[in-house]
């Protein structure tokens, strides 16, 4: 069902390509693949902030996954109740 669904995008986006989105009144007027992509600016800082800030996000979450891991367990609560 993936593949299907994979399939009608891809065939929905290639038929109407360069067109994302078609205007009816006038077709001067509608948002295509290179009007509705942003400057070369704004891409290059998107890049930075990504590199800077992605591996921030991914050690945090590592770091939160391996604080967390682990079952708590019935005796556990009874032993300590800060648990709670």
């Amino acid at each position: 069902s993936s593949l299907a669904a994979t399939g009608i995008i891809a065939t929905v986006g290639c038929a109407m390509f360069p067109f994302i989105l078609p205007s009816s009144i006038d077709a001067h007027s509608s948002l295509t693949v290179w009007n509705a992509s942003s400057t070369q600016k704004t891409l290059g800082i998107m890049l930075f902030v990504t590199l800077v800030f992605l591996p921030i996000v991914l050690a945090y979450t590592a770091w939160a996954y391996r604080v967390m891991f682990g079952r708590v367990t019935a005796e556990a609560v009874r032993t300590n109740p800060d648990f709670y």
